[in-house]
């Protein structure tokens, strides 16, 4: 029983949205939160960092202040870009089923389509209206 639940998910998964889409999506939402998590806090970050690889010699409060400032700084920049990423990817994978319909018309249903955009843009929102008053 438990595997044809299971079958029914990654069949339904799949129809709304791609499985890798899904996995790039829950990678790139994971390194978002990491890249926020180091930019929102990167004195622990960097501590961790140093008392992993750096002799305790090399210390200097200047140059750990710099150090912060930049992860800080680029920190953002990164997480923000993961995001966008993110968020683009998505999209782009919500949409896959619509767009996967549209490569798979034939001309005819092209030309059906085109007339259908047509005659609904052209009524306009007062059409729209005049239609549901009526």
């Amino acid at each position: 029983m438990p595997s044809a639940l299971l079958d029914m998910h990654f069949l339904l998964a799949d129809a709304i949205m791609p499985l890798k889409y899904e996995i790039a999506c829950i990678v790139l939402t994971a390194m978002f939160f990491f890249a926020f998590s180091v930019a929102r806090e990167p004195r622990g970050w960097r501590r961790l960092f140093q008392s992993m690889f750096s002799s305790s010699a090399d210390f200097s409060v200047n140059r750990n202040k710099v150090i912060d400032e930049s992860l800080k700084r680029y920190g953002i920049v990164v997480a923000m870009a993961i995001l966008v990423l993110d968020v683009g990817l998505f999209v782009w994978g919500v949409t896959y089923r619509n767009r996967k319909s549209m490569e798979s018309m034939s001309q005819e249903e092209w030309l059906r389509y085109n007339e259908y955009q047509k005659i609904q843009g052209g009524q306009g929102a007062a059409g729209a209206r005049k239609s549901v008053s009526q």
